[in-house]
């Protein structure tokens, strides 16, 4: 029998013994257990909207630096808008950001669309960071309300001249569990 043959018999005989264990034992990964008691569940309508009056897109233009030097920055009111009939967790779960620029960014939860000002660090702070790395902790929003943030973006002091960048900021959201 030639050497390479033997290895490859040698191989598959090993593969083979170790599919056959896990065969085997397949039956100590299973656990059935019934506490007597029967659940409830309860359907519902999970539906996050970015704007007002409940659109789901959101204009960002305006979250915009055109002609800036380092150190300027922009604020913007992104409502977070729960439209569906169930209590919703949201969080950002991501910034990408293309381009040369370095951006540094704050998110806050104001109380309203007006508190979000021009300037000034408004509302309680949920991030502040580079751009690139921003995401937040989930909050919980209830049914038919509303949660506003506040959105900064600042360009650092080491930026160069005639540098650009955009983003585009990703959100997730799930239903919380009825109690």
């Amino acid at each position: 029998m030639k050497p390479q043959f033997k290895w490859a018999l040698a191989a598959a005989a090993v593969l083979l013994l170790g599919f056959v264990s896990l065969q085997q034992t397949g039956a100590l990964w299973r656990s059935d257990a019934n506490n007597g008691t029967a659940g409830t569940i309860t359907a519902g309508t999970l539906d996050i909207s970015a704007g007002l009056d409940g659109f789901k897109s959101f204009d960002m233009d305006k979250l915009a630096l055109d002609d800036a030097n380092a150190g300027d920055s922009v604020q913007k009111a992104l409502p977070v808008i729960n439209s569906g009939n169930v209590t919703m967790s949201y969080k950002l779960n991501s910034v990408a950001v293309t381009g040369q620029t370095p951006l540094m960014l704050r998110v806050a939860v104001v109380p309203n669309v007006d508190a979000c000002t021009e300037t000034g660090n408004a509302g309680t702070q949920l991030y502040q960071g580079p751009m690139q790395t921003a995401f937040t902790n989930a909050r919980n929003v209830a049914a038919g309300t509303t949660e506003v943030l506040c959105l900064r973006a600042t360009i650092t002091d080491d930026a160069q001249p005639g540098q650009q960048a955009s983003a585009a900021f990703t959100f997730g959201a799930e239903s919380v569990a009825r109690a």
